[in-house]
């Protein structure tokens, strides 16, 4: 028997979510579901706190649970090179979302400034621009 045992609720607190995550990460595999203890509850570990927190730390990094299950595995094996793979496709799709925050930014600071620039007579451009029917493509002759 562990020196310290944990309930689910003493887990998820200990590692900073909720019940029905850790519950949700059992459902996914990436944590198992341990057997009763000596009491009628089941008693998970330091250990699995630490999984628990691994988890967390890599969802914060942009990690998909699906490379969360493959990084954990995959630590089992130590391929460095599957992991630096894993995170260097993370850190793309990160860059691309990022390009496109930027210019969805752009474009909200000149909605804004145009808003700003007209007269309270002509109404908010925001609500202008956003009720505006998008311009559907030409179609193309063959």
């Amino acid at each position: 028997m562990p020196t310290r045992a944990f309930t689910i609720a003493k887990l998820a607190s200990a590692a900073g979510i909720g019940v029905e995550a850790v519950r949700y990460y059992q459902r996914r595999g990436l944590l198992a579901q341990p057997g009763p203890g000596e009491g009628a509850f089941r008693e998970y570990s330091a250990a699995d706190v630490q999984r628990l927190l691994f988890i967390k730390r890599a969802q914060e990094l942009g990690f998909a649970l699906d490379d969360v299950a493959e990084l954990i595995s995959l630590s089992a094996e130590r391929d460095k090179r599957r992991v630096r793979s894993i995170t260097q496709q993370r850190l793309a799709q990160i860059r691309q979302r990022v390009t496109h925050l930027e210019a969805v930014a752009t474009a909200l600071e000149g909605l804004a400034d145009g808003c700003e620039r007209t007269s309270p007579s002509e109404g908010c451009s925001i609500l202008a621009a956003l009720a505006a029917t998008p311009r559907l493509a030409e179609p193309v002759e063959a």
